[in-house]
């Protein structure tokens, strides 16, 4: 339930394969996955940015995540992504990839869930979004298992790795300092 896990290891290993297993968008090959009954996952894919609709503004973009959004809540998540004021306003077709990722990331923060998925969230942010994202991260109130290269989210969030290399994969119970 309290879980911070990060995965980490080479590219081409299998970190974001296990990530999509998880969230559900892959079945596996062999075996099956169980998942309790409660558990609500959102997930934060490499390849997200083509699921929002370039039409709609942010602010609707992020209403749009759920039925009981009030517009005071999607303001607040918005300006806490830097999309404050006017810039709430933009359609999703005129931002940039780090923006496009901002914006997923703000979806994710509506969505009812108890479990986050994140696969390399900090890519194409600037230092101010990572700051942001580490706050609410930090701030989360469920799991979290995390894809990441960047070791200030590692030392700051995880308690648990999952650590793919050429051995195979392994599970390292402490903190990234630790390993």
């Amino acid at each position: 339930k309290n879980d911070r896990i990060g995965i980490i290891g080479k590219n081409g290993k299998g970190k974001s394969t296990l990530l999509r297993l998880l969230a559900g968008e892959l079945l596996p090959r062999k075996g099956i996955i169980t998942r309790h009954p409660a558990l609500q996952t959102a997930y934060f894919g490499q390849t997200n940015v083509e699921r929002l609709n370039p039409e709609q503004t942010i602010l609707e973009e992020l209403m749009g995540t759920s039925p009981d959004c009030p517009l005071e809540r999607a303001r607040k998540i918005s300006g806490a992504f830097m999309f404050s004021g006017d810039l709430a306003l933009k359609k999703i077709r005129v931002l940039s990839g780090g923006e496009k990722s901002r914006v997923l990331l703000s979806k994710l923060l509506l969505t009812p869930s108890n479990l986050l998925l994140l696969d390399e969230p900090t890519n194409h942010l600037d230092m101010e979004a990572c700051d942001s994202l580490m706050e609410t991260l930090d701030a989360y109130n469920g799991a979290l298992i995390l894809v990441t290269h960047n070791e200030m989210y590692l030392h700051a969030l995880v308690n648990k790795l999952i650590v793919f290399d050429r051995n195979g994969v392994s599970v390292f119970n402490g903190n990234y300092r630790r390993f």
